[in-house]
C-alpha cells in the first residue's frame, strides 16, 4: 500500500478490496466500496466514475469482467506489480503446493452465505453479445481452481483478462507477464521496487559485533500449513550455519519470517540471535560479514551489498537469475558441506539494480507521470 500512500495527494483512490468488508483491511486509509455494494460492472463505472482502473491482478470473473467492460468504456486499465515477480516455471513448481480448490471453495461458500452471486453478477454485466464471454471465464475460473491462476492464465490467454499497461518493477519483474498475458514491450513500463530502492542508501550507523547474516524464509511452517522442509531439516541446517559462524567466530543472526515469529521450535543456542521486527533490516545487511539466503525478495539487497551464499531448494528463476549476473555460490541446500562456503563479491552491482530494484529508465515521478497521461 505504500505506492498508494505516496500518491495520495495526487489522486483520489477508491479501492474495491473485496466482496464484503473483511479484516484485515489493508485499504482502510481510503474510500473503499465493495462488489457486493453493487448490481452489475456496469453500476460500478457509472457511479464511480474512475478515470483509470488500476488492478493488483486480474484473475476472478469479476476483475476480468471490469477489464473488459473499462476497455469498452475507453477507460484505460493498468496492471500494477506489488513485488518481486519471478517466471512461469518457478511460480508453477509452487503452485502444486498451493490449495487452490479449497481456498477457492471457502470463498464460495462465503458469498452464499451472505446472499451474492458471482454469476448473477457476472450475467448483469456482460450483456447482449458479451454474453459469449461468460463462457470463456467459467472455462477460466475452472482450470484455475483445479490447476492454479499460473497455470490457467499460460493455457488459457483471454484477450479479455488483458490490461492495456503493465507497471513492472524491472525486466526481470515482467518476465511472468509476457509470459501468461503474452503482452509486448509497448505495454510495459518500469517504474523500480519500491520495496528494494531504499536499500540502495548506504548505510552509516553501522553494527559493529562480528556476524553473518540468514535471511529466513517460512519453509517448514506457514499460515497455509504446508511444508516445503520439515522442522528437523531447518533445525538441521540452523545449527550447520551456526558451526560455521562459531568457527569464524562470529555470531549468526537469523532475521526471521514473519510467519515464523512465534514458532517455537526453533534451536536456541547463545551463538544464535533471532531477529523479528526490525526497523532498519538495510542497516542489518549492510553491517554483517556476509549473508545466507534462499530466494526470498530480501537476498536482492543482500547481494548486493555483502558476499552471500545462496541455498537451492528447488527450482528458483530468482536464482538463476542471480548466477547469470553474478559470481554469487549457490549450494544445495540437501547436501552442502561447510568447506565449500565462498564468499565472493558480486561483479557488478549495478546490473543486480537494474535488473531487480531501479532500471535506468525510471525517474523518480514516473509512476504519477504515468498515472496523469
Amino acid at each position: 500500500m505504500s505506492t498508494f500512500y505516496r500518491l495520495e495527494d495526487q489522486f483520489r483512490f477508491t479501492f474495491i478490496p473485496s466482496t464484503f468488508p473483511q479484516e484485515p483491511n489493508f485499504a482502510e486509509r481510503f474510500d473503499c466500496r465493495y462488489w457486493s455494494e453493487f448490481t452489475s460492472v456496469q453500476e460500478v463505472l457509472d457511479q464511480l466514475q474512475p478515470d483509470g482502473i488500476i488492478f493488483m491482478s486480474i484473475e476472478s470473473g469479476l476483475s476480468i469482467a471490469t477489464n473488459y467492460l473499462a476497455q469498452k468504456r475507453g477507460i484505460q486499465t493498468i496492471m500494477l506489480q506489488h513485488g518481486i515477480f519471478t517466471n512461469y516455471r518457478d511460480y508453477r513448481v509452487r503452485e502444486k503446493l498451493w490449495r487452490k480448490e479449497s481456498r477457492a471453495k471457502e470463498a464460495r461458500s462465503v458469498h452464499q452465505a451472505k446472499g451474492f452471486s458471482t454469476l448473477g453478477f457476472l450475467k448483469a454485466s456482460l450483456r447482449g453479445v458479451d454474453r459469449i464471454h461468460l463462457l470463456a471465464i467459467a472455462l477460466f475460473t475452472k482450470i484455475q481452481q483445479k490447476y492454479g491462476p499460473y497455470w490457467a492464465a499460460k493455457h488459457l490467454p483471454l484477450k479479455i483478462k488483458r490490461a492495456d499497461l503493465y507497471l513492472c518493477y524491472s525486466p526481470f519483474n515482467a518476465t511472468i507477464h509476457r509470459e501468461t498475458d503474452r503482452i509486448s514491450e509497448q505495454q510495459i513500463r518500469y517504474i523500480g521496487s519500491p520495496e528494494l530502492i531504499s536499500y540502495l542508501e548506504p548505510q552509516s550507523d553501522l553494527i559493529h559485533e562480528a556476524f553473518y547474516l540468514h535471511i529466513d524464509q517460512a519453509l517448514a511452517e506457514n499460515s497455509f500449513g504446508e511444508e516445503t522442509v520439515s522442522k528437523e531439516q531447518m533445525i538441521e541446517f540452523y545449527l550447520k550455519l551456526n558451526q560455521y559462524c562459531l568457527t569464524q567466530g562470529t555470531k549468526l543472526y537469523i532475521k526471521l519470517h514473519p510467519e515464523s515469529y512465534h514458532s517455537t521450535w526453533l534451536p536456541q543456542d547463545e551463538n544464535i540471535v533471532y531477529l523479528r521486527h526490525l526497523d532498519n533490516l538495510n542497516r542489518l545487511v549492510q553491517s554483517a560479514k556476509g549473508c545466507f539466503g534462499f530466494y526470498s525478495t530480501m537476498i536482492i539487497p543482500a547481494i548486493y551489498w555483502k558476499p552471500t551464499v545462496l541455498f537451492r531448494i528447488q527450482y528458483s528463476a530468482l536464482q538463476e537469475e542471480i548466477k547469470k549476473l553474478g559470481n554469487t555460490q549457490i549450494l544445495d541446500f540437501w547436501n552442502f558441506d561447510l568447506a565449500e562456503f565462498e564468499f565472493r563479491v558480486v561483479e557488478n552491482r549495478e546490473q543486480i539494480r537494474k535488473e531487480f530494484i531501479l532500471p535506468d529508465e525510471v525517474s523518480k515521478n514516473s509512476l504519477s507521470q504515468i498515472l496523469s497521461e
